[in-house]
């Protein structure tokens, strides 16, 4: 199910704000170890909610073959890139928690509507049955 795209971006921000919080870390442009590590473990998080790539580059203000070169590194980074591990695990779980509540409401508006929907048309069925037996 897919939600929203400017709710789902505003999220994306909130749990990038947050993430850096969480690690007392301020996000820059540089290509420190700290800051690159950082950084892959929030796009990796991010592109599990993300409709493409695209999306978490726009986020993390990095190009696309970018977050492509995060995520097929990822699993060499969570066995060998110290502290990557670590980060990832917050990040994800940062990301999760704020994106699965939107996802749910968005999920329970999606069935509620359907259910309306269904229950129009079998009100119409119903009057189709009625005039045919009568």
């Amino acid at each position: 199910m897919k939600f929203n795209p400017y709710n789902r971006q505003l999220l994306m921000l909130s749990a990038v704000e947050t993430y850096y919080a969480v690690i007392g870390m301020q996000p820059d442009e540089s290509r420190k170890a700290e800051q690159v590590r950082a950084r892959n473990a929030i796009g990796v998080a991010l592109l599990q909610w993300a409709d493409n790539q695209e999306q978490v580059a726009n986020i993390l203000k990095r190009d696309r073959s970018t977050i492509a070169h995060m995520m097929i590194n990822h699993d060499s980074n969570m066995q060998y890139w110290k502290g990557y591990s670590d980060l990832y695990e917050k990040a994800k779980l940062i990301v999760d928690n704020r994106l699965s509540a939107s996802s749910k409401a968005d999920k329970l508006a999606d069935i509620t509507n359907k259910i309306f929907l269904l229950e129009q048309e079998a009100a119409l069925l119903r009057n189709e049955l009625n005039t045919i037996t009568q």
